[in-house]
């Protein structure tokens, strides 16, 4: 009896496993398919974006001060600047004292100048009294030692009148000296703008202090550099001049007209990316520096070329579509973008390949399909 039992459960469990199978076997997958078309394409390569400014300049202080003034302060907005614009001051009062300093000297100088000189005035007398000397000794009234005498004592004081001379050009000429070095100090408290652009960032506040060397702030020009990062193997065929389209996430759907305006000479060794520029047309957006998006470079176009969506592609394979029966087969690419690839060979106008999912399938395998259409 235990016998039969256990017979009886294995011909139900066997009759479930076999039923199961022919469920499964009898199960369909359905998938969508699309005619393969003639039209235009483009050829082009997309790459990731990013926006630099075309100049970019770090403020620094060249002299040790505290701030006095700032055009914007820290975490603030873009401030718009003109060349040689001053964007932070530095306190200028201890310049200002020695200034002050240096014009008394050079007021009191110029009154003693005035008034006249005790030596000159001297020298005058001295020699009046050795040309009335000289005339006499040559009468004889007068001794030949007395007359040298006084000519060694106005020598003596011409010496001395020739050094005051030289001390007051000496002062002058240190005033001089001086008084610039103070500008030129002066000058250094304000740091201005080298270019027209954007004061895109401040580090300091006003009575914060500040050394020379330290960064106080960014000024970037207005102008932008469109950076484009793509695989090594994507460059053949790109060359300066081509036309591209750009979009920025910060400038929502927006595309850009744009042409590469040059290519990098070199390739990142441990990503193998290299980069291209690109030059906006005629767009009067200031789009800000940091900003990232994508781009799509159209290397060239080809008006008649047999067509299929790029997501039916499986390597260099598709997935046909025949008698309800799906075929891998092998073709040869030539232009592709984005959403669409040329069929050079391997595929006829007309015929059906799978658009969803075709990597999941297997050669032979039988499927139910619905057609969608697909637009280049």
């Amino acid at each position: 009896m235990k016998k039969s039992s256990l017979a009886l459960c294995c011909f139900i469990l066997c009759l479930i496993v076999l039923s199961v199978f022919f469920i499964f076997r009898q199960v369909v997958p359905t998938v969508l398919v699309t005619q393969s078309k003639t039209g235009t394409i483009r050829d082009s390569v997309t790459g990731n974006v990013r926006v630099h400014a075309a100049a970019t300049y770090e403020l620094r202080a060249q002299s040790n001060a505290k701030v006095d003034w700032v055009a914007l302060l820290p975490l603030g907005g873009t401030l718009s600047v003109d060349e040689n614009q001053t964007l932070v001051q530095l306190e200028l009062d201890d310049l200002n004292r020695r200034m002050d300093r240096l014009n008394l000297d050079k007021k009191q100088f110029t009154e003693r100048k005035k008034a006249g000189s005790p030596l000159g005035i001297l020298l005058e007398i001295q020699e009046k009294e050795l040309l009335s000397i000289s005339e006499l000794a040559k009468e004889e009234k007068v001794s030949i030692h007395n007359l040298e005498k006084k000519q060694n004592e106005v020598e003596r004081i011409r010496a001395q009148r020739k050094l005051e001379v030289l001390a007051d050009s000496h002062f002058l000429q240190n005033f001089d000296l001086s008084m610039d070095t103070l500008v030129a100090e002066v000058e250094k408290r304000a740091i201005r703008s080298p270019i027209n652009g954007d004061f895109s960032s401040c580090f300091v506040a006003p009575g914060n202090q500040v050394f020379s060397g330290n960064i106080v702030g960014n000024v970037h020009s207005t102008a932008r550099i469109i950076e484009v990062s793509l695989n090594e193997e994507e460059f053949p065929g790109l060359k300066v001049g081509l036309s591209a389209g750009v979009t920025f996430f910060s400038q929502g759907k927006t595309i850009f007209d744009a042409n590469v305006s040059a290519l990098s000479s070199t390739v990142e060794s441990n990503s193998g990316i290299r980069k291209l520029y690109l030059r906006l047309n005629n767009s009067d957006e200031k789009i800000p520096v940091g900003s990232s998006g994508r781009a799509e470079i159209i290397k060239s176009e080809k008006e008649v070329a047999l067509l299929i969506p790029r997501k039916a592609l499986i390597g260099d394979f598709v997935v046909v579509e025949q008698g309800g029966v799906a075929q891998f087969r092998k073709v040869l690419i030539g232009s592709k973008n984005l959403r669409t690839v040329e069929v050079l060979k391997g595929l006829k106008k007309g015929e059906r390949v799978v658009v969803e999912t075709p990597h999941l399938l297997k050669d032979g395998e039988r499927i139910k399909s619905t057609m969608v259409s697909f637009s280049n």
